[in-house]
């Protein structure tokens, strides 16, 4: 088979149009991804700042910045606490109430160790180099057990153990609020003995006033607001308490509804159903 000139040269033709087109698509597509890449950057730029600001990267107080920081720790050891208490709402109730009891007590003694601080130095003749009489008690008194100086003597356990447990039960009543539910109360000193160090800690660090006003305001605020949040997630998860009483009043009830079709006097199976 034979192709004259023309044709052949309309092959060429073709062949190199289609490769031009196949070039245009191929920068074309270049093009696009090069867009949708800078577009993704910019996307990427935008959640960046969405997600600083959102992490109190905007904050103008130093006091919310720190507690902004802190309530990452303190949050989830409340909500684990909290949601444990599944009993009754009186448990979760005295949780509640006392660790807002206990965080408002860090904060009052908190600003009470900082005023103390904050007079400063003594003045000259204020007392401070005056001469000190120590005054010895007398063998015959009694001595004061608070001046006991423990050496790290060890006892025999069952004694050590009846005097943890006595310790422990001190501890507890020193902690719950007259009235409260213990367990709740319990399970708010664990949660305690969790927390109270992070805010102890940054609460000492904060010198501006302005910055310790609005830490303190929002722990209590925002402690209040997870506890809220936190009832209404538990409503969805806990069961309705069964009730034995009322199961046994069910059952008379249904039997009563459950008395089957009325039987027609005077007519038989056969003849209601002659096939």
């Amino acid at each position: 088979m034979t192709i004259d000139r023309q044709q052949f040269l309309d092959e060429l033709k073709l062949r190199e149009q289609i490769r031009r087109a196949i070039s245009i698509i191929g920068e074309r597509k270049q093009n696009q991804q090069a867009q949708m890449l800078a577009e993704e950057k910019r996307l990427r730029k935008v959640i960046r700042k969405l997600l600083k600001e959102e992490e109190g990267q905007g904050d103008e107080s130093t006091g919310i910045s720190y507690l902004r920081r802190d309530l990452k720790k303190i949050i989830p050891e409340l909500e684990g606490g909290y949601k444990a208490l599944r009993s009754k709402k009186e448990q979760r109730d005295s949780y509640r109430a006392h660790i807002i009891s206990a965080l408002k007590d860090i904060i009052l003694r908190g600003d009470t160790n900082f005023n103390a601080k904050s007079d400063g130095d003594a003045p000259i003749g204020s007392g401070l180099n005056e001469e000190i009489d120590v005054k010895i008690a007398d063998s015959e008194d009694f001595p004061d057990p608070e001046k006991k100086l423990d050496i790290g003597r060890e006892k025999p356990e069952e004694l050590q153990a009846a005097e943890d447990d006595s310790e422990e039960n001190k501890e507890l009543d020193d902690f719950s609020i007259e009235g409260e539910d213990k367990t709740g109360a319990a399970a708010a000193l664990t949660s305690m003995k969790q927390i109270e160090k992070v805010v102890i800690n940054t609460y000492s660090t904060l010198y501006d006033p302005t910055d310790r006003e609005l830490y303190a305001d929002y722990l209590i605020t925002n402690t209040q607001l997870y506890f809220d949040e936190f009832e209404k997630e538990l409503q969805t998860i806990i069961p309705e308490p069964e009730n034995p009483e009322y199961e046994k009043r069910k059952e008379p009830e249904a039997a009563e509804l459950d008395v089957g079709e009325p039987e027609i006097p005077g007519i038989s199976d056969e003849e209601e159903n002659p096939l």
